[in-house]
């Protein structure tokens, strides 16, 4: 019998950049307003645990609508997040609506979601055989389109196909989908096993358990088991990555007042190690022993110019060699494949506003007259690390110029500020994801910093410790230059090992 029931737990320990995990955001009333602001047709309520704590609730709600002498179909979603990052409480609405035809064809979409002190919104219309997309942020709009075919779904296309025609047992089911906020098309399969009894909210009832794989563009893939009744509602669900529950509840049980204190992603996301780093930053070289439970660490954890992976016999674990990499001769990973930067490493983009005037005039600033391109960026890191004085974890994300105009933040203000610093002065730069060494809990929290092409290869660069370059107590998951969809999607690797990534150190020099 499966019981679901949050569990009780207090292992979280560090920062997660929870806005790229959620992929719900606002609408901008494609159906007109009056249609918005009438009573839904149906709706239904959602509680959210992480980790077996409660952090959340969303509701659903579905229109029938005439537009354009159309009968079309309006589905909205919306979440409300309440969460603490290192005792700064935060409370987020993400929302995403779809209009689409009663077969599920989809006809537009709009989604918006938090990003520094202003929203991220993404409105998208099927033309033909594109969907025409327009993101704004902090008042810039871009426009992009990606190849579409009738069949593909929309936001909520798995849940809408379920309903429309619910799985039996034994049934597979393949989905194209297209995923807000990380504006990228996925592929979902779905594999129903057979009826169990759930424990939900008031009673247990026997419902459909669905095995659910979502594969990303970029090959990053996630799996999800959502629970079914005969009708096709998805009463209970549970993605494996970073065991976040979500169940079927009523509209009094949601809007609970949420107290800050049960969840702080700011104290409770961490790996913990069997022995302490003296110096961590200083180091040269860190071999560690990595193992992810249910995936193989070598696909996960890249290899470049800071570590080495290798495989060892046991296919979730592996060895992983970090280098330190900094002006003065140490070379870092004399294995790392080649790697020269794309174009979008040194263009400015939407979170890395690297032709924003403040910005030119502080890359100025910073380097003065050095020329040489290691004292160059020494020089940037230093000052990032100076200009940043006040830790603002109630933020979700700013951009550059944000940071340059109010300069407080955690570290992925300090990552985007340093790389459009860099781009400033011409230097290829992007973000890296991954985890960093905290003593005081002698654990692995999850980190943002920043990597700079100098004299051929990518050198890290750390702007929250400002220590000219990192030793090797960085552990790197993913890269990006948070280009469109990807400043999102980079996130993706933290959310696949979370709570399920172990760390030990094998040797220190």
């Amino acid at each position: 019998m499966l019981t679901w029931r949050p569990k009780s737990t207090t292992w979280l320990k560090r920062f997660l950049p929870l806005a790229a995990l959620v992929v719900l955001v606002g609408c901008s009333n494609p159906v007109g307003e009056a249609d918005a602001n009438r009573p839904a047709d149906e709706e239904t309520w959602d509680l959210f645990y992480m980790q077996g704590v409660r952090m959340g609730y969303g509701r659903s709600r579905i229109w029938h609508i005439n537009q354009d002498g159309r009968e079309l179909v309006r589905i909205e979603g919306a979440d409300h997040l309440a969460i603490q990052r290192f005792g700064q409480r935060t409370e987020m609405d993400l929302l995403v609506s779809s209009v689409e035809t009663p077969e599920g064809l989809l006809v537009e979409f709009s989604s918006e979601m938090p990003q520094g002190s202003g929203p991220v919104k993404t409105v998208g219309h099927v033309l033909g055989d594109r969907l025409q997309l327009e993101v704004t942020s902090q008042g810039q709009t871009q426009s992009s389109s990606i190849p579409w075919k009738p069949e593909y779904g929309g936001p909520h296309a798995a849940e809408q196909s379920l309903r429309r025609k619910p799985m039996q047992p034994g049934e597979r089911r393949t989905l194209r989908l297209f995923v807000p906020a990380i504006n990228q098309l996925a592929t979902v399969e779905m594999i129903a096993r057979d009826y169990q009894p759930v424990q939900m909210p008031e009673e247990t009832v026997d419902l459909l358990r669905i095995d659910t794989v979502t594969h990303y563009q970029d090959g990053q893939q996630f799996q999800t088991i959502v629970f079914c009744n005969p009708q096709g509602d998805a009463l209970a669900s549970r993605i494996e990555a970073m065991n976040l529950e979500k169940y079927r509840t009523i509209k009094e049980k949601a809007l609970v007042q949420i107290d800050s204190a049960e969840l702080d992603l700011g104290l409770d996301v961490a790996v913990p190690i069997d022995r302490p780093l003296p110096q961590p930053h200083a180091t040269q070289r860190i071999r560690y022993r990595v193992s992810i439970e249910g995936e193989n660490a070598a696909d996960v954890f890249p290899s470049g110019s800071s570590q080495q992976i290798k495989a060892v016999v046991d296919k979730h674990a592996a060895e992983l060699t970090v280098y330190a990499i900094r002006p003065g001769g140490v070379q870092g990973n004399p294995q790392a494949p080649a790697d020269p930067p794309s174009e979008d490493d040194l263009q400015p983009n939407q979170m890395i506003q690297s032709d924003d005037a403040r910005i030119m005039a502080m890359a100025k600033e910073a380097v003065g007259n050095q020329q040489d391109p290691w004292q160059v960026a020494v020089a940037l890191e230093s000052y990032v690390n100076r200009v940043i004085t006040e830790k603002d974890f109630s933020q979700v994300f700013a951009t550059a110029a944000e940071v340059a105009a109010n300069p407080v933040g955690d570290c992925t203000e300090h990552a985007v500020l340093l790389a459009a610093l860099a781009r400033a002065r011409g230097i290829p730069a992007r973000a890296a994801i991954g985890l960093v060494y905290m003593p005081r809990s002698q654990s692995f929290g999850y980190h943002m910093w920043t990597e700079l092409f100098i004299a051929d290869r990518w050198i890290p660069m750390d702007g929250t410790l400002g220590q000219g370059g990192i030793g090797a107590a960085h552990l790197k998951l993913a890269h990006s230059s948070l280009k469109g969809g990807s400043a999102y999607s980079s996130f993706l690797p933290i959310i696949q090992v979370i709570g399920r990534l172990k760390v030990e150190v094998l040797e220190v020099q």
